[in-house]
């Protein structure tokens, strides 16, 4: 079983890997999920753990399912 912390560490590195394949920049994702890039930011680095609505954002910005961010 995962810790809160191991959780959020692979959410934001599976959110980073998929942003890069869509070849978008933090700021795009942001402008699309209607975030600042500075919250992206916290989410990719583990400093914040993200909602489950605000995962659901960033799955519809990314174009994927929202289980696609917990294939990890």
């Amino acid at each position: 079983m995962l810790t809160k912390q191991e959780l959020s560490i692979k959410i934001g590195n599976r959110i980073k890997e998929l942003r890069k394949q869509k070849n978008i920049s933090q700021a795009e994702l942001g402008r699309l999920c209607g975030r600042d890039k500075q919250h992206i930011e916290l989410i990719e680095n583990h400093k914040v753990s993200a909602n489950v609505f605000t995962l659901y954002t960033i799955a519809l910005a990314l174009e994927v399912e929202l289980s696609q961010l917990f294939k990890f």
